[in-house]
């Protein structure tokens, strides 16, 4: 090959290179995007447990506003470094589905714990997630009980060091035994 076509292989190799990229990068989004779906979730979870059930049965799902918060929505961050976390650990879930550590005759044994971890997540994080669809800002606590109003006072909840799953665990599924 002459020397002055070498050159050439310098601006191919930078296009090749960021074709790549994108390729890689949109399959990454890709991914991301599918395994973020309630198809995805119930690939796992319907028929195996009462997770499913009961979140379609909850407010969440099913309510007078024809809103639908996903499960990604309450699961998975929205900001991309913690999501990135968030779907590294759930490879552990999927280890255990796929090993057959946790399967359907002892779901609910292991319920507590995983209801934990979430809780917990939810209480690091200050409950990201649900501020993420509920902003404090835009309540109407006139139009709530009175112990709503009392329980939804940001001064409270500084005072008792609290965040919203503090009080509403077992809202979008029971809680566990």
């Amino acid at each position: 090959m002459p020397a002055k076509w070498r050159w050439l292989l310098l601006p191919l190799g930078g296009w090749l290179a960021l074709m790549i990229g994108a390729l890689g990068w949109a399959s990454f989004n890709g991914v991301m995007h599918v395994t973020s779906t309630n198809d995805f979730c119930y690939s796992c979870h319907i028929g195996s447990d009462t997770i499913v059930e009961e979140y379609q049965a909850s407010t969440h799902f099913n309510n007078e506003h024809g809103f639908v918060a996903t499960c990604a929505d309450c699961h998975i961050p929205h900001e991309f470094v913690p999501k990135l976390i968030t779907k590294i650990k759930a490879t552990g879930d999927v280890y255990h589905q796929i090993a057959g550590t946790i399967t359907l005759e002892n779901f609910e044994s292991h319920r507590p714990a995983l209801a934990q971890g979430v809780w917990d997540d939810m209480t690091e994080n200050d409950s990201r997630e649900c501020r993420n669809c509920h902003s404090p800002d835009l309540w109407q606590t006139s139009l709530q009980s009175t112990r709503a109003q009392n329980s939804h006072n940001p001064a409270f909840w500084a005072e008792q060091d609290l965040t919203c799953i503090s009080c509403h665990k077992g809202l979008a599924h029971a809680l566990p035994q």
